[in-house]
């Protein structure tokens, strides 16, 4: 397929592309359009874009690398393009550009110097979760890109948010899904999660479960492709204690003469958090000798 008509974007012009995030029929008309009609095409990873416009028979545009290694660098250079009176298209790998992707920095710089910054709708993973999850949305949902690597880091975020009760969602590599599970499991509770993994792909896979259901499935198998994941956020009536109320009460009961292990047991059971997460909390509080 290739279009019939192609008609040259506008001069000085950034184009943000959502592109196919499996399924290239997901492309849509306007984006084969503009992405026949620029001069430049900035690619988070140009063996992908290549295969994309080979696939649409679509020849002309010059394309070139921007991603996390090389966006501040290259920045500049394509302000200068756009600035000269080339068109450039901004695409990521899959999906829609600057939603935990590169090209925030590029469109920032680009509103900057009074460019125009245009957006073409299309794929988008975290719109795409979001529509098959069957959570109410009416009031909104907490969006949290990748958790951070880090397990300190992970588990602070997590236990920022457990009080929240619109429904988290957030990204993951295969080989830090395990971890992610489990540290949601220990601070979140057991709370009933939604798992889109490789959409619109040949292995797609949707389904409704549990954490400490998805967390057992793959501890016996191999994660395997990119996971969106979507948690319920947490219930009016047992929506989980700040970590200023757990702190309080550990304080009250080791006043109380209780050991670290004894006050975590009583404070878990009381406010219905994990024993570990209380007991790491006591250690904190409690004074050096």
């Amino acid at each position: 397929m290739s279009i019939t008509a192609p008609k040259k974007a506008e001069p000085g012009v950034l184009y943000v592309i959502a592109t196919p995030l499996g399924n290239l029929r997901d492309i849509t008309l306007r984006a084969l359009e503009v992405l026949e009609g620029v001069d430049l095409i900035a690619a988070e990873d140009t063996r992908t874009a290549l295969k994309l416009l080979n696939h649409f028979q679509i020849k002309g545009p010059k394309l070139v690398a921007y991603h996390e290694h090389n966006e501040r660098a290259r920045t500049p250079h394509l302000i200068k393009v756009l600035k000269e009176g080339k068109s450039v298209a901004l695409v990521s790998e899959a999906g829609t550009p600057g939603i935990s992707d590169p090209g925030a920095i590029l469109v920032r710089r680009a509103h900057e110097e009074g460019l125009q910054v245009v957006p073409v709708p299309g794929p988008s993973a975290l719109a795409c979760a979001l529509s098959v999850s069957g959570f109410l949305l009416k009031e909104g949902f907490i969006f949290l890109g990748f958790l951070p690597a880090k397990t300190t880091r992970r588990r602070k975020i997590l236990e920022e948010i457990t009080s929240e009760r619109r429904p988290l969602v957030f990204f993951e590599a295969p080989h830090r899904l395990r971890e992610t599970l489990k540290d949601a499991l220990e601070i979140l509770g057991d709370r009933e999660v939604f798992l889109a993994r490789e959409m619109t792909k040949r292995h797609e896979e949707y389904c409704l479960s549990r954490l400490k259901e998805l967390w057992e499935r793959f501890s016996r198998e191999e994660p395997r492709g990119e996971f969106t994941l979507v948690l319920a956020g947490a219930r009016p009536e047992d929506s989980r204690p700040s970590q200023e109320e757990i702190k309080k009460a550990l304080k009250e009961a080791l006043k109380k003469g209780l050991s670290l292990k004894e006050a975590a047991a009583l404070v878990a059971q009381k406010m219905e958090v994990s024993k570990k997460s209380a007991y790491q909390m006591a250690l904190k509080l409690k004074p050096p000798h």
